[in-house]
This record gives structure tokens, C-alpha cells and sequence, in this order.
């Protein structure tokens, strides 16, 4: 939901995730406009220094709210844009559906419907680097 906060027991993995994201350059920093999303920046804010962007096409998809077509065109929108740019590395902050849409734009040039389920736990990041993919878990 756009209200949800995180949960008392994700403070120390997005803490360690922030610990792990200060010395990694990045040319751009986006984040969901979403409580638990701006929430989570500020965290990694304080601790990286990084300044993050919030952008509404990273919001979550819910049912009933739009269609998955709609929230799959918003995040190829946001994937296209950052295709033109000339970054390096980016971070992102979003949720489980736009996550698994972008490691699928990335990855695979589309998104199948399919592609959309088992996205990772929250304190899990993804990393992607040549097209593969690795997952990093914070919360141990």
C-alpha cells in the first residue's frame, strides 16, 4: 500500500544494505514515491550520501488501481528513459512487481506475465551486471 511503513525488523538489513551501497558510485539514485520506499532511502540516504529521485512510475501495482498492462507500460516508460541516458551504474527502490519488470527489461528485452511472480524478500538486493543477475541478502 502508498501508507505502509517498513517493518521494525527491516532497519538493521537496510542499514547493512546501505553500508554495502557507500563506497559504489552510482549516476543516478530513483525511488517509489511510496512511505516504505521513502522511508527506506532515508536510511540509505544518510548512511551513502546518495540523493534519490522519487519517480511515480516506480509505485507499486495494485489490483483495482490499474491494469498490469498499465504498470508494465509505466516501468518500460521508466526502463526506456534510463536506456537513453548515459549511466553506469543506478539504484533503484521500488517494489516486487516493478522490480521483477525491470530485471526482465533488463535482462530479456520484454516482460512476460510470468516474470512478474517470486520476486525477492524485502532486504534482498539485486544487483545486475552483463545481463546476469545476482541477489544479495541482507538479512542475515
Amino acid at each position: 500500500m502508498e501508507t505502509a511503513e517498513i517493518l521494525p525488523e527491516a532497519y538493521a538489513p537496510i542499514e547493512k544494505l546501505a553500508d554495502y551501497l557507500k563506497d559504489i558510485t552510482t549516476g543516478a539514485n530513483y525511488s517509489s514515491p511510496y512511505k516504505r520506499c521513502v522511508q527506506t532511502v532515508q536510511i540509505v540516504e544518510k548512511t551513502t550520501q546518495k540523493k534519490f529521485t522519487f519517480d511515480d512510475r516506480l509505485k507499486d501495482w495494485y489490483l483495482g488501481k490499474e491494469t498490469i498492462n498499465t504498470m508494465l507500460e509505466r516501468i518500460t516508460n521508466f526502463y526506456g528513459e534510463l536506456g537513453r541516458s548515459n549511466y553506469k551504474s543506478v539504484a533503484i527502490c521500488t517494489h516486487g512487481y516493478p522490480i521483477n519488470a525491470l530485471i526482465s527489461l533488463i535482462t530479456k528485452g520484454h516482460v512476460a506475465r510470468a516474470d512478474l511472480e517470486n520476486y525477492p524478500d524485502p532486504g534482498v538486493l539485486v544487483v545486475i551486471k552483463d545481463k546476469k543477475v545476482e541477489y544479495l541478502d541482507f538479512n542475515q
